[in-house]
């Protein structure tokens, strides 16, 4: 549940936003930070994206947060967002007296710890991903903590062209931290033409057997799997956590793509079965649903219209800057009973009264 109050560090510093410090990694692969960067200009903010971690690989620790603080003085933004850790906490102890700053976490945060309690702390907001870890953070006297899922650019993740299927099953990403990925798709793979691709999966050989496997793909990649593939399967790092999942699943959907994904908690007020995607339960359910699937070419396709339609209305990250925006001119709204971690439909006020996004945007630049 999210906390009933304004945060006190917010409370005082309301108001709009027109200029705001974007410190993050260049993601070359997911592509969150630009797209997070391309939402922000989408809603007229003048945006400066800085990549700390590069400048402290060139000039070394102490020159790069020279230059970060110079810049700092000069632009006076209004805000600091910031994509989880990429800002020092010396940083953001210093900047906070003069903005306010917003921490981005898409992060599932399985280990908690107090190193986390006193980054989150510098914040005046921090826009979460994982709900399920908000009681433990509130124990601990935090109280600035909003919920909202990840999302997509259509900049970066929409549909390639049609093309005749290359596999029956696509799996995008790593095999997981303890592996768990690698047995279930080598599982699919002795039933049908199954291919994975991602890093790390030359560790579970033992598992994987003669599985198709390739490396980590871009953006465009991506799409290309997407229109190439019959099913595009997704499986979370965690399954438990109520309304937690991978932003596989957006990007999954904006690129057209059929997707099978396991189910969590609540996702059903997030998306409809078999309307928008479809779930499975377990390891056999997630086998029984390749096989029911694979031979239902129009259902298929027109779930995955539907699933490309609804995150194209509601989940891109011009839909969560839009709900930013508006809780940092006018504050967080007071929630009960939970209603806050309802993500679906919009609470008013927020993004369901503004524009779609402008088609006409450009993409960022990649950060200096």
């Amino acid at each position: 549940m999210l906390p009933s109050t304004l945060p006190a560090g917010l409370a005082d510093r309301l108001g709009p936003v027109r200029r705001v410090l974007f410190i993050g990694k260049s993601m070359s692969r997911s592509r969150c930070t630009g797209a997070l960067v391309d939402a922000l200009r989408q809603h007229g903010v003048d945006v400066r994206w800085r990549n700390l971690v590069t400048l402290r690989r060139w000039f070394g620790t102490q020159m790069s947060h020279r230059l970060a603080r110079r810049e700092f003085r000069r632009f006076r933004p209004d805000v600091v967002f910031v994509f989880f850790r990429d800002l020092p906490a010396v940083l953001a102890e210093e900047w906070r007296r003069d903005a306010r700053i917003v921490v981005w976490c898409e992060e599932a945060l399985e280990v908690l710890d107090g190193a986390v309690v006193d980054y989150f702390a510098l914040a005046d907001l921090v826009c979460m991903s994982n709900p399920s870890r908000f009681p433990w953070l509130r124990e601990r006297g935090l109280d600035n903590m909003a919920f909202l899922m990840s999302g997509f650019s259509p900049h970066f993740h929409h549909p390639a062209p049609a093309q005749p299927p290359l596999r029956d099953v696509a799996f995008i990403g790593g095999p997981g931290r303890r592996g768990q990925r690698a047995k279930l798709l080598a599982e699919i793979g002795r039933h049908c033409r199954t291919e994975v691709f991602g890093r790390h999966w030359e560790r579970w050989r033992h598992l994987t057997g003669d599985l198709r496997v390739h490396g980590p793909i871009d953006n465009r990649g991506f799409a290309r799997v997407c229109a190439s593939s019959r099913i595009v399967l997704g499986l979370n790092e965690v399954n438990e956590d109520t309304f937690y999942f991978s932003n596989r699943t957006f990007l999954t959907l904006a690129c057209g793509a059929f997707h099978l994904t396991h189910y969590v908690p609540r996702l059903e007020e997030v998306f409809r079965d078999q309307e928008h995607l479809v779930w499975y339960r377990s390891e056999q359910d997630a086998l029984q649903k390749v096989l029911e699937w694979l031979p239902r070419a129009e259902d298929r396709a027109r779930i995955a219209a539907g699933g490309h339609a609804e995150v194209m209305q509601h989940h891109q990250y011009y839909h969560r800057v839009a709900r930013i925006l508006h809780w940092l001119r006018h504050g967080l709204p007071q929630f009960s009973h939970g209603e806050a971690l309802l993500p679906s439909p919009p609470p008013a006020g927020s993004e369901a009264r503004l524009p779609q996004p402008p088609s006409t945007a450009t993409s960022p630049s990649p950060p200096r």
